[in-house]
């Protein structure tokens, strides 16, 4: 087996205040750097190892409107494996690039294993977060016992006999 960890990345091209021609604004992202972005990505290691190696459909990277989005499920997420090593690579070259954010978030399978890095002046970190979840199997524990007569009568009973006998052992001491 091993330990297992879930992910998430996004390397972004900062988005930037754009007026238009009747003076409203709003907020756009470079189309050549994001072009730019993605051919180095597709021409990076992790992304011919991420192809080769991932064929979970739980697992997948895309990108569209100035963001590259990653997200994996159930990873051995060791330093020394090379599509870990990869993802290192590119984000360690990615951050050397002007105008150019990334947040990324791994939760392993520990209570307190959160990691999380990010780069840059406007990482992207509106698509996903790192929250602490429960896990509950004792649904059969559960119910409404207090409106079964025939356990109630059970217990009443039970709890009738365990009484007399403790009040037959403190008059016999």
């Amino acid at each position: 087996m091993g330990y297992r960890s879930q992910l998430a990345g996004c390397i972004s091209v900062d988005t930037m205040r754009v007026e238009d021609e009747r003076g409203s604004h709003y907020f756009d992202y470079d189309r050549a750097k994001f072009k730019e972005m993605i051919g180095f990505i597709k021409l990076s290691r992790f992304y011919e190892l991420w192809q080769i190696n991932n064929t979970a459909d739980a697992d997948s990277f895309g990108w569209q409107n100035g963001k590259f989005i990653l997200y994996g499920n159930d990873w051995k997420w060791y330093p020394d494996y090379d599509d870990v090593k990869a993802w290192n690579e590119l984000w360690e070259q990615m951050q050397s690039i002007e105008g150019i954010s990334g947040y990324f978030v791994r939760v392993g399978e520990e209570n307190d294993d959160i990691e999380e890095m990010q780069f840059g002046d406007d990482p992207c970190y509106d698509h996903f977060h790192a929250f602490s979840a429960l896990s509950f199997d004792g649904e059969d524990y559960l119910g409404k016992r207090d409106t079964d007569e025939e356990g109630q009568t059970e217990q009443a009973q039970t709890d009738t006999q365990s009484h007399s006998e403790s009040v037959d052992s403190q008059a016999q001491a």
